[in-house]
């Protein structure tokens, strides 16, 4: 399975959001302030949101 676009940044919302897998969210849980982690119906994890990202990325291409 591969997923095309690996990660989406959203500038408005400052929240970046990282695909590991395809699939439907069930809930997320909150690993860290700031940062969940999304997980389907089975609890597999196939993604990563980062919010407030710019405060990790501002030293790299996402932000502009």
């Amino acid at each position: 399975m591969e997923i095309k676009d690996k990660y989406n940044y959203d500038k408005k919302s400052d929240s970046l959001f990282i695909y590991l897998e395809e699939g439907e969210e069930d809930r997320f849980e909150e690993i860290a302030p700031g940062i969940n982690i999304e997980l389907d119906e089975k609890g597999k994890i196939i993604g990563v949101e980062i919010l407030k990202a710019s405060r990790f990325l501002e030293a790299s291409n996402f932000v502009k």
